[in-house]
């Protein structure tokens, strides 16, 4: 048959610690290697990063994949991601983070397949985040649910063992076979909260650019894809035994940046803010800005947030997800911080997600 293009989307900053494992995993897929373009948007990388996708892209001489190197202005990977969408050449575009790799050689070819097969799908996801080999414990935690605010507000697992499972419980599924589960989210009056920005996701770009123009006019505007897609009643398809090996952080101090910028982002709703939370808002049931400030007697309350992190330990096995209390407590904290400095005209330094 003949493969339609995909243009893999990674957005880099100071990645020299992951990006290589990514670009591996790309080079190891069975999909036709002239039908793949990789884009590296680059948000000024002071380490190795640029080196590694530099060299490579000259390791590519003798296949037919073509590498590019693209500079982001912005830094954030946002706005890396719009340019993504902009100079993406493919039919399909999929997302890949530089901290992510494909875990199954057949990754890019199920998901194309899939998509063939069915006109009404219009994004595949990967089966979830694999961390058993991501070196850093609490790295388990962050796959799941990302921070503590997004597990008391959404309370889906992302880890592969549950993320597909709890979807088929909580939504309506249509169909599935062999690679995947295949979902029609339009009708719940509350659908699951599922990011299409990276984890290895492949969407219909063809039909965005035919049906949502604004993904290529607004920065933010691709970050909310999954209220657009389902806006339009397409169907989402759930690949099975995909996973996506994802090393997020390597210690505690870079994972507690990575809260802090969400926190600062969305309280001061910049460009980063406008693609996450508070981005999302307009989207969710109006109770979710009700439920955003519960979070706070969530806390005070001290039982429900140690109730969430005996019964997470013991379910996974895993002592590290009692950090759950530290973190939400953590959380809580910077939130108050944060609010405190914008009501009184204090600025922050606002540089990009991590930071």
């Amino acid at each position: 048959m003949e493969y339609p293009q995909v243009s893999v989307v990674i957005a880099t900053l100071n990645s020299e610690k992951t990006l290589l494992k990514a670009l591996e995993s790309i080079r190891k897929q069975s999909y036709p290697s002239d039908k793949i373009e990789i884009l590296d948007i680059d948000g000024g990388s002071k380490d190795r990063t640029l080196e590694i996708a530099k060299k490579y892209k000259r390791s590519l001489a003798g296949y037919a994949s073509k590498c590019r190197i693209l500079k982001n202005p912005k830094v954030d990977q946002v706005y890396a991601k719009h340019l993504g969408w902009l100079n993406s050449k493919g039919k399909y575009t999929l997302l890949l983070d530089s901290d992510e790799a494909l875990g199954n050689r057949n990754s890019i070819r199920n998901k194309v397949l899939t998509i063939l097969n069915d006109k009404r799908v219009k994004a595949v996801i990967s089966s979830g985040y694999e961390s058993s080999n991501t070196g850093f414990q609490l790295n388990s935690y962050i796959n799941e649910f990302g921070d503590p605010f997004s597990f008391f507000l959404y309370r889906i697992s992302k880890d592969e063992k549950f993320f597909l499972k709890e979807l088929m419980e909580r939504s309506r599924i249509v169909y599935e076979n062999s690679k995947a589960a295949i979902f029609d989210f339009s009708g719940l009056s509350n659908p699951p909260f599922i990011e299409l920005t990276s984890m290895g996701v492949l969407i219909d770009r063809e039909y965005i650019k035919s049906n949502f123009r604004e993904v290529f006019e607004n920065i933010s505007a691709h970050t909310h894809l999954f209220y657009l897609l389902n806006s339009g009643k397409c169907l989402f398809a759930i690949m099975k035994h995909d996973p996506i090996i994802h090393r997020p952080v390597y210690s505690l101090f870079s994972y507690l940046k990575k809260i802090n910028s969400r926190i600062k982002n969305n309280i001061y709703e910049t460009s980063m803010g406008h693609a996450g939370f508070i981005g999302r808002e307009k989207y969710q049931p109006s109770w979710y800005k009700i439920k955003k400030f519960l979070f706070i007697l969530y806390n005070l309350l001290v039982l429900p947030v140690l109730l969430d992190s005996l019964f997470l330990s013991v379910k996974r096995r895993k002592p590290i997800y009692l950090m759950h209390v530290i973190l939400s407590f953590y959380t809580l904290f910077a939130i108050v911080f944060y609010y405190l400095l914008k009501a009184f005209g204090i600025k922050v330094k606002l540089a990009g997600y991590g930071t």
